[in-house]
């Protein structure tokens, strides 16, 4: 029951408000419909004085236009035996003028004798109980003889008493308060739920993530919080492991220049010197290539993808590569294009590098945005590492037998581009054998 209602129960926040406003509003009436059926019957136990004057006009006006015979039969027709009695009486039985009325009464009196336009001779009003302040005794001389007498209960005092009205209140209140903060509650609690958690993001970006809960909007909303959360660690931690290594491969070469001078053989050994100054320039280049891909300022322009990837083909080809472009010969895409280009040939280098050539695929799915394939010949990378050759300065054990000059650092530059770009690159098992690296380039819905 429970699920059938979350489906009935509107998955947008607008919807949600126009939900709370409208169950609010239907509430309300279904209440006041609940009391006015339970109250009714205690409210028709006295007349409103308009009530009255409208059907003793209504009686009198029958029992003049009928003959005096039925003129006792039609009063009993249009009474009845509990809260409104008439009757007919065939001679004068009005009261004696020397009686005393009420305020009230001589008010009821003229806007009778005014509805019914006979003098204020001919009606009268008095009290037709003295135990009960609201039983009235109406009576009115008819044309052509005799009189109608109406007792009834009228009056202009509140229809419910005190505690009645009190509890009737309090009762709304509480029914609709109620369920208003219910609902409240239940629109506003994953709206601080996500505020709680972008606020502990900014105190520890380790905390755990944001409850995707809520409507759609709070659902994308923690959503891109947690994808947000993701990247900062990934790059806190991509940045650490960056800073460690270089720290720890600038040690060595560090110290043999250290030993070197230290022992009057730096004329000697010039060459190795100059060698690890090389090595260390190229570590240190390659970490500021790496930093450049994470906070690249470029802007975002709109590129032929297709000859962007022909190009990284051929600037590969160039350097001695082997490298293919196969696709369509034309691909619009917003993106940083220097990044793009940078990402593209990282990938395709590698593939060439380490693989013997690369084939480069374009494919634009039925969806927004495109898919680039990177598929070679290689000898792949095992399973356990594939997530680990995303990590700066991470080389397999393949990689560092057929490339001693590489720092780890190409796939690493090429995932941050990517994701910077709200993309997704993963590695894959080509077949028969070898490597794919496919990358997902979605078409971004905001530009830079």
């Amino acid at each position: 029951m429970k699920l059938r209602l979350s489906h009935l129960w509107p998955a947008d926040l607008r919807g949600q408000i126009a939900g709370i406003l409208f169950l609010g509003l239907a509430l309300s009436q279904l209440i006041s419909m609940g009391l006015y059926a339970v109250l009714l019957p205690k409210w028709q136990q006295v007349l409103r004085p308009e009530s009255l004057i409208v059907r003793m006009d209504m009686a009198v006006r029958l029992l003049e236009s009928s003959t005096p015979a039925r003129r006792s039969e039609y009063a009993k027709l249009l009474g009845d035996d509990r809260e409104f009695r008439l009757s007919y009486e065939p001679q004068r039985a009005l009261v004696d003028a020397g009686d005393t009325l009420q305020s009230d009464d001589q008010d009821l009196r003229r806007a009778l004798a005014m509805k019914l336009n006979k003098p204020i001779e001919d009606v009268w009003v008095t009290r037709g109980s003295p135990l009960a302040s609201a039983s009235k005794r109406v009576e009115v001389e008819l044309n052509g003889g005799g009189a109608l007498l109406a007792l009834t209960r009228v009056g202009l005092e509140h229809r419910l008493g005190l505690v009645e009205q009190v509890g009737s209140v309090a009762f709304v209140l509480f029914a609709i308060g109620g369920v208003w903060m219910w609902l409240t509650w239940t629109v506003n609690a994953p709206l601080s739920r996500v505020a709680r958690g972008a606020e502990s993001i900014g105190l520890d970006v380790h905390s755990p993530p944001i409850a995707e809960q809520g409507p759609a909007q709070l659902q994308r909303l923690s959503r891109a919080f947690n994808d947000m959360q993701h990247r900062l660690a990934r790059m806190l931690s991509d940045r650490s492991l960056m800073l460690g290594t270089i720290s720890h491969d600038l040690r060595t070469p560090l110290t043999r220049l250290r030993l070197r001078v230290e022992t009057d053989r730096a004329q000697q050994d010039k060459a190795k010197m100059l060698e690890d100054i090389e090595s260390m320039e190229q570590m240190l280049n390659s970490a500021l290539s790496y930093l450049r891909g994470v906070d690249d300022p470029e802007a975002h322009e709109e590129v032929d993808l297709a000859t962007l990837l022909q190009t990284a083909c051929d600037t590969v080809t160039d350097l001695g590569g082997d490298a293919e472009y196969v696709g369509p010969s034309r691909g619009r895409y917003r993106c940083k294009p220097h990044a793009m280009m940078r990402a593209m040939t990282n990938v395709i280098a590698n593939a060439a590098r380490y693989g013997g050539s690369a084939n480069v695929r374009l494919v634009k799915p039925a969806s927004s945005g495109y898919v680039v394939e990177v598929e070679d010949r290689g000898p792949g990378i095992p399973d356990a590492e594939k997530n680990k050759v995303f990590e700066p300065f991470y080389r397999t054990s393949t990689g560092q037998t057929l490339n001693n000059q590489g720092m780890g650092l190409g796939l690493s530059i090429a995932r941050s581009i990517v994701i910077g770009h709200g993309g997704t690159i993963e590695l894959l098992d080509a077949i028969p054998r070898g490597l794919l690296v496919r990358i997902g380039l979605p078409q971004p819905s905001v530009q830079g």
